[in-house]
């Protein structure tokens, strides 16, 4: 979570990715989690929680932006990522950079794979594909509360389903590729994929997930952040944490590994 008391945004971490998302307030989920899909020659499928290993680290002690290194435990490819939140927006940024470790780039097709929670429920929540202002996304919606999803580089394709029989992943799985693009799944426990164009992005690309009480509002902000370039905000983020953790009081060495945890303590 940021610093500035105009994000409402906070996020957790586990399996190498981002996983429950709260939002408006730390104690209501909007997402479940969101991870990579990864198909390749062969008909090689992978998903990125449960097929690599993680190393996750803050980039910075007592600051909660965090490097994660996933590896394919098959040594195929490797998912570098920096995750933090825009400190006026509500939004959540992704920095990522795919590589293969085996075969050539245009073997592989990478998938962002989303399963919205909004109103801190499963059910009931209702997605589409839709742009906002030029911007490709897709968004979720429940009870007042909306997520939408963006990138910095066009999706390849798009598509919403229903988890366990429409979406992505079942998708992925049967078909060794993205042949699926429904526009709507109303009213269920829905999942949102979307292909990222490995060629045009040259394997790095920023994911934008914005929120807000309706479709629109949530797409403001994430449309707002990638404008805003993710440089900018990550400096933001960055000092505004460690300006406030320069005004805590700690009697012992500040580099000591004490101190390390003092400041991540603090934090949470």
């Amino acid at each position: 979570k940021a610093m500035r008391a105009s994000s409402d945004v906070s996020f957790t971490i586990s399996h190498g990715m981002l996983n429950e998302i709260y939002y408006p307030w730390e104690d209501e989920a909007a997402t479940k989690d969101m991870g990579f899909l990864v198909s390749g020659p062969g008909g090689f499928f992978s998903e990125e929680k449960i097929d690599t290993e993680h190393v996750i680290k803050m980039v910075s002690p007592g600051v909660p932006a965090y490097s994660i290194v996933n590896t394919c435990k098959s040594r195929r490819y490797r998912i570098d990522k920096e995750i933090i939140s825009d400190p006026i927006r509500n939004s959540v940024l992704q920095r990522t950079r795919f590589r293969t470790l085996k075969g050539k780039p245009e073997d592989y097709h990478l998938y962002v794979l989303l399963a919205p929670h909004l109103a801190n429920q499963g059910a009931d929540n209702t997605a589409w594909v839709d742009d906002y202002k030029g911007v490709p996304m897709l968004f979720a919606e429940n009870k007042g509360r909306a997520l939408a999803l963006a990138c910095s580089m066009p999706w390849l394709k798009r598509s919403v389903g229903f988890v366990g029989a429409s979406d992505g992943w079942q998708d992925i799985r049967r078909h060794g590729a993205m042949e699926w693009t429904y526009g709507r799944a109303a009213n269920g426990n829905v999942a949102l994929t979307a292909q990222i164009d490995l060629a045009r992005t040259a394997g790095r690309f920023v994911i934008a997930l914005g929120f807000g009480h309706n479709a629109w509002e949530a797409a403001y902000s994430a449309r707002g952040s990638l404008l805003a370039g993710y440089g900018d905000i990550r400096e933001d983020y960055v000092k505004e944490w460690r300006s406030w953790q320069r005004t805590l009081s700690y009697s012992g060495a500040r580099n000591a590994p004490e101190g390390t945890l003092f400041r991540s303590s603090a934090a949470v």
